[in-house]
C-alpha cells in the first residue's frame, strides 16, 4: 500500500466522519455521552497532518519526475497530462490538498454547509470517474460495454477499513492531543 492510498482512505474516512459527525452534532442524547469537541479537533488535526503528508509526497513525486524527465516513467505522465483526461491528473490533489488546508480556518470548522461539501468531496473519487468516462470514450459498440459486477458486501467492506484507518489515526491524535489534560 503507498502513501497516497493511506491518505486517499483517511480522506475518505474524514468524508464519513464527518458526515456522522454533522448529524449527530444536534442531538442531545449523544451530545451528552460523547465530547464532541475533543473529537472533532483530533479529527480534524489528523485531517490536516494528512493533508500535509500528502503534499509533500506529491511535491517529491513532481520534483523527480521532473528531474528524471527522460524516463518512460516520466514520458507517460507528460503525455497523461497533455491528454484529454490531463485535468484528473492534477485535480483529485489540489483538491484534496486545498480542502485539507481550509479546515485551518475556524469558521469552515464551524459551518455545517462548507464541512458538508468537504465531505463530500472526500467521498468522491475522480480516478474511478476518469477510469470510467476513458473506457466508455474509448469503446463505442454498446455490444462490447460490460458491466461492473461488484456486490454490495465489498463496498461495506471497503468503507469500513477506510473508516478504520482514519478513526485510528484520529484516536492516535486524540490521546496525544489529551494526555496532559488527565
Amino acid at each position: 500500500m503507498s502513501l497516497y492510498n493511506l491518505m486517499q482512505y483517511c480522506f475518505f474516512g474524514f468524508g464519513i466522519y464527518n458526515l456522522f459527525f454533522l448529524i449527530f452534532r444536534k442531538n442531545k442524547f449523544f451530545h451528552n455521552k460523547i465530547k464532541f469537541k475533543e473529537i472533532d479537533q483530533a479529527a480534524t488535526i489528523t485531517l490536516i497532518i494528512c493533508g500535509m503528508i500528502y503534499l509533500a509526497n506529491w511535491t517529491f513525486d513532481w520534483i523527480y519526475i521532473f528531474a528524471n524527465r527522460n524516463s518512460e516513467n516520466s514520458k507517460s505522465i507528460f503525455n497523461r497530462l497533455n491528454g484529454p483526461y490531463g485535468f484528473a491528473v492534477y485535480t483529485q490533489q489540489l483538491t484534496y490538498i486545498t480542502a485539507c488546508l481550509l479546515f485551518l480556518l475556524k469558521f469552515v470548522k464551524k459551518s455545517s454547509i462548507i464541512r458538508f461539501l468537504i465531505g463530500f468531496i472526500f467521498l468522491f473519487n475522480f480516478e474511478k470517474f476518469v477510469i470510467i468516462v476513458t473506457s466508455l470514450h474509448r469503446d463505442y459498440l454498446p455490444s462490447s460495454w460490460t458491466m461492473y459486477q461488484s456486490s454490495f458486501g465489498w463496498i461495506i467492506a471497503d468503507w469500513t477499513i477506510k473508516t478504520l484507518i482514519f478513526a485510528s489515526f484520529t484516536t492516535i491524535t486524540y490521546f496525544i492531543i489529551n494526555r496532559n489534560k488527565r
